[in-house]
């Protein structure tokens, strides 16, 4: 930082303690009308100091006292202190108090949710949409979390998301969309994507229904188009073909099987029904397969079809599914 910045800097902070003579306050008027980014820099250093309570913090400082304070426990006494030496003592505290509350304030802007540049939106036990400021829209599935930048304003369209969502995405070539999620981020410009995030098995699942998607890790990275599904697990991501629109059952309400033999019924089940912990098939092989669909169904509606159709019991047992013959 060149010794301007560091000059503006100080008169920043000395302008929000109140604490500018006429001269400096013309000084810092002329700055800010040099250019926008000077500007708007002043504008996000006012806003979070106000928002940080920095100067009712800096005015509650007693500057006096907390000098006496110093002195005793380093063991000066007060005949031997110079009068100069305190006013420069005085003069240092009334500078780096304030800055030090207006850095940990701009910290806060820049990285905390809901404080600054950062906004954040969670779901609980419901599915939930909301429309960005670029126009896209992001469906969350109940018990997820997604933080982006207010404005997205940037190079790139910045978010980071737990969880499971949907993104539809407007389309901007000059201005990437970019998602992190857990170790690995997806990058597109404009498109339709389903991201699902299973941290407890360390599993995440992207599934891109329109456009073309780039899933990437610290050491790879993959083109996942539409029809394709991409799984990153144990530090690679397998690609493979989607086979069905299940994987945003949770935000459509539609489940629909063509021609799926069980396990892959029963795998839906699992995903799309939250009430169920686990799984347990005690039955016997079976080579039947199923074509059916299913509206906003109930659990026991898909059950009552399934018992018909493969011929076996589907019984619910402490929230966990027991399939047997």
């Amino acid at each position: 930082m060149n010794e301007l910045n560091k000059h503006m800097d100080e008169l920043i902070v000395r302008c929000l303690c109140g604490d500018l003579s006429p001269e400096e306050e013309q000084a810092l008027q002329a700055w800010k009308e040099q250019s926008e980014a000077n500007a708007e820099l002043f504008r996000k250093m006012e806003k979070v100091w106000m928002h940080a309570g920095a100067l009712n913090a800096f005015r509650s400082v007693d500057v006096d006292a907390d000098f006496e304070l110093f002195k005793s426990k380093v063991g000066l006494a007060p005949k031997v202190v110079k009068h100069s030496f305190r006013q420069v003592m005085r003069r240092v505290a009334a500078v780096m108090i304030p800055a030090l509350a207006l850095v940990t304030a701009y910290t806060l802007y820049q990285t905390m949710p809901g404080f600054g540049k950062w906004e954040a939106f969670s779901t609980d036990e419901q599915v939930e949409t909301i429309v960005l400021p670029d126009a896209s829209e992001v469906s969350l599935n109940a018990n997820s979390h997604l933080v982006y930048e207010k404005d997205l304003s940037g190079e790139t369209r910045s978010l980071r998301l737990k969880g499971e969502g949907y993104f539809k995405v407007a389309k901007n070539p000059e201005q990437p969309f970019c998602v992190k999620v857990g170790d690995a981020e997806v990058k597109v410009l404009g498109t339709e994507f389903n991201i699902d995030e299973k941290k407890d098995e360390g599993v995440i699942t992207l599934s891109v229904t329109e456009g073309l998607v780039l899933f990437s890790t610290s050491n790879m990275a993959v083109e996942v188009a539409a029809g394709e599904t991409a799984v990153f697990a144990d530090g690679e991501i397998d690609k493979r073909t989607l086979k069905s629109s299940n994987c945003i059952a949770w935000k459509t309400g539609q489940i629909s099987f063509k021609q799926a033999p069980l396990q892959e019924v029963l795998e839906t089940i699992k995903d799309h029904f939250t009430e169920l912990t686990a799984i347990e098939n005690k039955a016997s092989n079976t080579e039947l397969h199923i074509t059916t669909s299913f509206i906003n169904p109930s659990l026991e509606d898909v059950l009552v079809e399934l018992r018909i159709h493969f011929k076996k019991k589907f019984e619910i047992n402490d929230n966990k599914l027991v399939i047997s013959d």
